[in-house]
């Protein structure tokens, strides 16, 4: 059950769990129940925008109606008349499946929760049943009954109302059959030129506060969000550190509010003072340990000398260790310990002559409190691995149609015909050249760089021997490169042999002894230089 209302009215602190469902979707049974209810009803306010779904029952509330039903899964939602004139709406549930079928029930016009009165307006038409090429439902200028239903009566819609500022309608959307949520589309011509409910309250979400701390805790100016979360004049903005206080409008916050947590978050009520409608918005209050550079860096070299040394360039790893952070802000110094990184004490030089090891980054705010943050580099010089040499059946490779399949192993990667790439880890390389390529096969750290040839074949996963010219040929073909005495062999699925014909000279066209096989798989297999056995199946469609 998931509910998007914007420009919720004032002062509804029965609309507590309303309000905690745009905020989380676990809830529990009171967050639903009071939906159900006409004292939990939903007021709206501005264009009355409602996306929803009606889900469990409370009291069986809508009395005495002329449509012959009551409460099954059902949202109470109460609307405030500013503008005169007709008022109908297109309720359309997200799924089209005509099992899903809503009805609705309206009184009023000014009607209370103990005084509800007999329903003014009612659909309880089953799109099923009544044989409609859709399940939406709702009112319109263009209808006439103003009730319909159960069951086989009526088109679904009715007749729209005529309303005049001040009134007041209780609108209670039930669900008999089927499960989906759905939205509600207000019309009618009291809509032209603006919607006839209350003005609402024009909000954004505004951005966390950010701000280093001393010893864990730092001072927040609230206001900071004022501008951003409004500019719409005839508002208030009150902050509140819990939802319930905002929305019983309790427990006000200071402008200054002073945090020790990590990450707190704080919630915004934007009132409208002209129209009493409200809505909440949080924001987090955070309190960075420091700059959030990655807490480690691996940095790898190759010794391809063999001398157990390689120079180690840490500026390097500047712009990965910053992580998007601004250099011009920040300050950057390497150490050997992680106590001297911490005390801003012994830097070493940037540029390191050494087989290896571990050492410390401290990266620091240049503005503020001096924030800063310590990263870990582990350098790594590794010995050259050795991998030229094999084949292609040493890698175990497999070959299939404009493909390769290579096999994954953690720190290699592969590129077809350039040596520069771009590498891929596997295990498909596809929409390969047909005719010989080169694979080449490198470690993680660059250390060695290994090629071999393979030659891609193609050959048609599907024919149809139909004549038409399309496709009516089964075939083996190695492109420009030339493979002279490799035969190609057919079988049906229990092994017996149908055709044989010579790669790139020959094909099948779905026969044997002259007689046309069924539609059915059939296998194949064909030799490859450096007795590289193919070995595949394809599909015969009429």
């Amino acid at each position: 059950m998931e509910f998007i209302i914007k420009n919720i009215k004032k002062d509804l602190s029965k609309l507590f769990w309303l309000i905690l469902l745009l905020f989380s979707t676990n809830f529990s049974i009171e967050a639903q129940t009071s939906l159900n209810d006409c004292s939990g009803a939903i007021e709206v306010c501005g264009n009355g925008a409602i996306s929803s779904n009606a889900t469990g029952v409370g009291q069986q509330e809508i009395g005495s109606n002329a449509c012959s039903s009551m409460e099954h899964n059902s949202l109470w939602i109460k609307i405030e008349i500013t503008k005169a004139g007709t008022l109908g709406f297109t309720l359309s549930p997200t799924s089209p499946n005509l099992e899903v079928d809503y009805d609705f029930f309206i009184f009023g016009p000014n009607a209370s929760c103990g005084n509800l009165g007999e329903a003014i307006r009612c659909s309880t038409t089953n799109p099923l049943a009544s044989n409609q090429a859709d399940n939406l439902t709702g009112m319109n200028d263009q209808e006439t009954e103003t009730s319909e239903g159960p069951g086989v009566d009526g088109n679904s819609f009715v007749r729209s109302l005529d309303v005049l500022p001040g009134e007041s309608y209780f609108i209670v959307i039930d669900r008999p059959i089927g499960q989906s949520p759905f939205e509600l589309e207000w019309t009618g011509t009291s809509t032209v030129g603006g919607f006839p409910f209350p003005e609402g309250v024009e909000v954004n979400q505004p951005a966390n506060l950010v701000k280093c701390g001393i010893n864990g805790t730092a001072d927040f100016n609230l206001f900071d969000t004022r501008d951003e979360i409004t500019s719409q004049p005839q508002t208030e903005i009150k902050y509140f550190a819990q939802l319930a206080q905002a929305i019983d409008n309790t427990n006000e916050l200071p402008p200054l509010y002073t945090s020790s947590l990590p990450n707190k978050t704080i919630y915004a009520r934007v009132e409208n003072l002209a129209t009493g409608c409200s809505e909440i918005v949080d924001f987090n209050l955070i309190i960075p340990e420091g700059p959030a550079i990655l807490p480690t860096v691996n940095y790898e070299l190759c010794d391809l000398d063999n001398d157990g040394l390689a120079i180690f360039d840490l500026l390097s790893k500047k712009d990965e260790l910053f992580n998007g952070l601004s250099a011009s802000n920040h300050t950057l110094g390497f150490f050997a310990t992680p106590e001297d990184a911490e005390n801003d004490r012994k830097q070493i030089s940037s540029a390191l002559n050494t087989g290896g090891g571990t050492f410390y980054a401290r990266v620091e705010e240049t503005s503020g409190n001096g924030c800063f943050s310590i990263s870990t580099l582990s350098l790594l010089l590794n010995s050259p691995v050795e991998m030229a040499g094999f084949s292609a059946k040493d890698l175990r490779i497999e070959i299939g149609s404009k493909e390769i399949k290579v096999p994954v192993f953690a720190g290699r990667d592969y590129a077809v015909n350039d040596p520069n790439g771009p590498y891929d880890p596997g295990p498909q390389l596809q929409d390969l050249p047909v005719g010989m390529n080169t694979l080449y096969v490198r470690n993680a750290s660059s250390c060695e760089i290994s090629s071999l040839e393979v030659l891609v074949p193609e050959f048609p996963p599907v024919f149809s021997p139909n004549n038409d010219r399309i496709n009516d040929l089964w075939f083996v073909s190695t492109g420009n490169y030339p493979v002279e005495g490799h035969e190609v062999r057919i079988f049906d699925r229990y092994g017996k042999l149908l055709s044989q014909f010579f790669v790139n000279s020959g094909n099948w066209d779905g026969t044997f002894n002259g007689s046309e096989l069924p539609a059915d798989d059939y296998w194949f297999e064909f030799s490859l230089p450096e007795n590289v056995i193919l070995r595949g199946h394809f599909s015969l469609v009429k």
